[in-house]
Order: structure tokens, then C-alpha cells, then sequence
């Protein structure tokens, strides 16, 4: 019995040392992540923008923001609002960022979706009254040592769909000092913006969009009937079918004139995603060399179809289902 006893005794010092430590740990994380996430709004500019009721933190590094609230500078009327934000990863160094959010509840001044009002008109064209909160995360690195970054975002809009960008980057150094220096400029001029764009180079560029709910209101709208509860008559399908069919003819006969190279898989993979055969699109561009941004406008804007077609080339297109 003395021995249990004893057991008992210790197992429950253990407990109290292990429950002093783990609350000790979250006290310090709170503490350190904040002194983080200060920083960073510093470095971006933000400080006076971005405010949330409170924080927990855990020491395995992981930290969750209620009740978030992301104010416009030029504007205090309009704001984000965001239920939960959980820090994955904040690392903030003089010459090297790496970040990852992860986001819950988002929605502007109005209370709802940010999307509702992104969409404007054609909400209520395709049966929108209202959406659910918006949620996503987004993650990346910002190196100046290696003069590159890279950023993977998904955004969740229920009813709607889910949205997944990756981007790869490299010669960011002009862009980054221009955001830093010239932050009052460009929000009255964003074009003062082209200088620093001139030496970006994109490695990678992809979207994805998973349907959640919009392709059948759009396939309705198309077909001339109510989008959520219309019933098109055997002839408005005919119709229906029939653009299409005529839209992935002709892409069938420009696309290789616009140096896009696998043309079929191209058409018919947009054909049907718009007819709702299929739940997913995918846009990819891997560019070999990497495409400089401002010679790629360059060419594109020369009017020349052959110009046109070889940057767009350069571009390796493709896209899938």
C-alpha cells in the first residue's frame, strides 16, 4: 500500500510538473508568437490596420486569433473580418520570410462573403442571395538571398467552389524594395508599379477550381432558365449543346495559331468543365525559360500574331480536368 501510495504520489507530481511546463510553454509561445506577428505587421505595414480579441498559443509553435479584424488604410468604413486564424508558421528575418495562415470565417464589412460582393451583378444572375464564410490558407517563402519567392493559396467558398493557386517566382529584389518604399505612391498609383515588374521572372504559374455548387447554375443560366430550379426544354438542351460543340470547334482551329501546342486535350477539357461533365479545371504554365513578366506584356501588345504565338508558346500551357 505504501508503495502504491508512493506510486501515486509521484505520478501525480508528475502530472502538476507537466501541466507547469505545458502552460509555462504556452504562456512563453504566446508570448514569442505575438512579439512575431508584431513584427511582421511592422515590416508590411500594418500595424495600425490589423487587430484581433485574443490569442492561444501551444509550444509546439501553432497559434489561433479570434475575432480578427483587417481595417483599410485609405478607408476605415470598409474591412475584413475573420472568426479564426490559425499561425501555422511566421518567420521573420531580415532577408527571409516564411509564412502559412490558415483562415476561418472570413467576411467584409457587410457580414457576408467577400465573394458575394466580388461577384456584383452576377450573384444574383446565378440564385446568389447570400453565401457561407469564406475559409482558406495560404502559405510561401519570401528569400532575398536567393532573390525568389513562391506562394500557394486556397480559398473554400461553400456553394460556390474551391480555388487552388501556386506561383514560383524569382528576382523579386526591385518589387519588394518598391512595396517598402513606395507604399503611399502606389495605392494612388498602382501602375507606378511596372518599373519593378520588369525583372520578375515566373517559374510557375497554376490554378485550379474544384466546383462546389456553380457550374450547374451557370450550365442553367447559359441554357436560358432559372439557375437554381429552372427545367430547360428539350430545345434550349439542343441549343445549349450546340454553342459548346461550335466553341470547342473553334478553339480546335485557333488555338495551335496562338502557339498553344496540345490543342484537343486544351478545348475539350474547357468543354467539358463549362458543360458540367466535369467537377474540375486545372491551368498550368511551367515557362521554359522562365517567362520575364514585362517581355511577355511586350510582345503581346506588339499585335503581331506570329510574335504572339511564340511567346505564348514559351509559355507551356496546359490544361486538364
Amino acid at each position: 500500500m505504501a508503495g502504491s501510495r508512493k506510486f501515486g504520489v509521484t505520478a501525480g507530481a508528475l502530472v502538476v510538473v507537466a501541466a507547469a511546463v505545458w502552460f509555462g510553454g504556452n504562456y512563453y509561445a504566446k508570448i514569442r508568437i505575438e512579439e512575431q506577428l508584431n513584427a511582421y505587421l511592422v515590416e508590411n505595414g500594418m500595424q495600425q490596420n490589423v487587430t484581433w480579441r485574443s490569442l492561444d498559443a501551444s509550444i509546439l509553435g501553432n497559434a489561433s486569433l479570434h475575432d480578427v479584424k483587417v481595417v483599410h488604410e485609405d478607408d476605415p468604413a470598409r474591412f475584413f473580418t475573420i472568426n479564426n486564424l490559425t499561425v501555422h508558421q511566421l518567420q521573420v528575418d531580415n532577408d527571409e520570410q516564411h509564412y502559412d495562415f490558415e483562415f476561418a470565417g472570413v467576411a467584409d464589412e457587410t457580414g457576408n462573403s467577400p465573394l458575394l460582393s466580388l461577384l456584383a451583378d452576377k450573384a444574383g444572375e446565378l440564385g446568389y442571395d447570400k453565401l457561407p464564410l469564406l475559409e482558406g490558407r495560404m502559405k510561401g517563402v519570401q528569400d532575398e538571398k536567393q532573390d525568389a519567392g513562391d506562394l500557394d493559396l486556397v480559398l473554400k467558398q461553400p456553394e460556390v467552389g474551391e480555388l487552388k493557386a501556386v506561383v514560383k517566382v524569382s528576382q523579386i529584389a526591385e518589387l519588394i524594395k518598391a512595396s517598402r518604399t513606395q507604399r503611399d505612391e502606389l495605392q494612388s498609383n498602382p501602375l507606378a508599379l511596372m518599373g519593378a515588374l520588369s525583372s520578375l521572372k515566373i517559374h510557375q504559374l497554376s490554378v485550379m477550381f474544384d466546383d462546389g455548387g456553380v457550374m450547374p447554375r451557370v450550365v442553367k443560366v447559359q441554357q436560358g432558365v432559372a439557375p437554381v430550379d429552372g427545367k430547360p426544354t428539350e430545345q434550349q438542351l439542343q441549343a445549349f449543346d450546340a454553342r459548346v460543340a461550335q466553341e470547342e470547334s473553334n478553339c480546335l482551329k485557333e488555338a495551335p495559331t496562338q502557339g498553344i501546342a496540345n490543342a484537343e486535350q486544351v478545348c475539350k477539357s474547357v468543354s467539358r468543365f463549362m458543360k458540367n461533365d466535369a467537377g474540375s479545371l486545372k491551368i498550368s504554365i511551367t515557362p521554359n525559360p522562365p517567362l520575364q513578366l514585362m517581355s511577355f506584356v511586350m510582345q503581346t501588345q506588339m499585335g503581331n500574331r506570329e510574335a504572339i504565338a511564340k511567346a505564348v508558346q514559351q509559355l507551356n500551357v496546359k490544361v486538364s480536368n
